[in-house]
């Protein structure tokens, strides 16, 4: 079986000011990477096979950050799979102005802004993702360096919970990191990694 563990990104300019990002890709703030130390000091003594990260820039800049952290001595593969949901005409915007004119935004599963994606449509390109990692490995620990909305949607499905409305009640702060497996196409874990102190 095989363990994944999934990071996300460090704090971006938009995170700062609430503006929605998904594939607009935000810079890191000047201290974007600093929640990124904690996660590598909680994943210090856990050594890594693999490495993925979102293609999108604050992520491979985050997985760069904890390759190097801990010493890994493995390529990261950045994977458009496990990109944030596309949120179109509204990415970018301050989250105020997108859910005012958009108001099924982040909370209507099936709702595609203009020239974006659904949740649900992102929900499956994880899972169709994170299914092809789960038949190359084997046996193997793996570490994925995403976004918010793609650990929110495999802790969702874990939890039987809506994805809109796990979107909008759970909280993923920059230095979370969830643990996982996955079985016959479906998360079968799902826990908050919380580390043993190491001093």
């Amino acid at each position: 079986m095989n363990y994944f563990y999934i990071v996300r990104h460090g704090e971006t300019e938009n995170n700062k000011v609430k503006r929605l990002s998904g594939w607009v890709d935000s810079p890191l703030t000047s201290n974007g990477l600093d929640p990124t130390q904690s996660v590598i000091a909680k994943l210090h003594s856990t050594s890594f096979g693999a490495v993925y990260s979102s293609d999108l820039g604050r992520a491979f800049i985050t997985a760069y950050e904890v390759v190097r952290g801990l010493c890994i001595d493995t390529p990261i593969i950045r994977l458009a799979g496990l990109r944030e949901v596309n949120y179109g005409d509204a990415g970018n915007m301050f989250s105020t102005e997108a859910y005012a004119r958009y108001p099924k935004l982040d909370r209507d599963t099936h709702y595609v802004p203009p020239n974006g994606e659904s949740l649900s449509y992102m929900y499956q390109r994880v899972f169709h993702t994170i299914d092809d990692l789960n038949r190359k490995h084997t046996d193997d620990t793996i570490l994925i360096v995403a976004h918010y909305g793609t650990m929110a949607a495999l802790h969702a499905s874990h939890i039987g919970q809506d994805f809109g409305e796990h979107n909008i009640s759970e909280a993923y702060p920059h230095d979370y990191i969830g643990r996982f497996t996955f079985h016959d196409s479906t998360v079968s874990s799902f826990e908050e990694f919380i580390a043993t102190d190491p001093h």
